[in-house]
């Protein structure tokens, strides 16, 4: 974890857990734990995103406990603290997935590579010219371009006509 966003962590916490001794339980001062947790999602690692929702899971708890008397009944207090938490988690949940969702774009990004453009090939027999002016066999330059293996057969008029010839012999 990079010292200013772990700084900033420590702080706004600490920041929170005070917030809490002196404000209503009803109140939702538990903001911070889910703006913190939010940052974390968006800029951060999914270790970091796990250990600072753990954190805010925590200071709610502790929140919680150390606020002053209630001005509304105790089911609200209740309510409010457990939407904060389930609020966290489905946010590293949906940051999680959304980065293997990234990381499997990236090796499939990886492993990608795409003939592009134009290729020069002959009328007859389909040879293909490269930059250097070379020719090479349609085989051979897919092969060395692409991640392309290349079986053999024939198609069905093909087959016809080859097939006819060697019968006639």
């Amino acid at each position: 974890m990079r010292l200013p966003i772990l700084v900033l962590y420590i702080v706004a916490f600490a920041a929170a857990i005070m917030l809490d001794v002196v404000t209503p339980l009803s109140i939702a001062d538990w903001l911070i734990e889910v703006i913190l947790v939010w940052i974390a999602s968006v800029r951060g690692t999914t270790r970091e995103m796990v250990l600072v929702a753990s954190a805010g899971t925590g200071a709610i708890a502790l929140g919680f406990w150390s606020s002053p008397d209630l001005t509304d009944p105790l089911w609200v207090a209740v309510v409010n603290r457990s939407v904060a938490v389930g609020l966290i988690w489905m946010m590293v949940i949906v940051g999680c997935k959304r980065r293997w969702a990234e990381e499997a774009r990236n090796q499939a990004t990886a492993q990608l590579r795409v003939l592009q453009g134009l290729l020069p090939i002959c009328a007859a027999c389909k040879a293909i010219r490269d930059d250097a002016g070379e020719w090479h066999r349609l085989e051979s330059y897919l092969s060395a371009h692409s991640d392309v293996r290349l079986t053999h057969g024939l198609c069905p008029p093909c087959a016809e006509k080859y097939t006819a010839d060697l019968y006639k012999a």
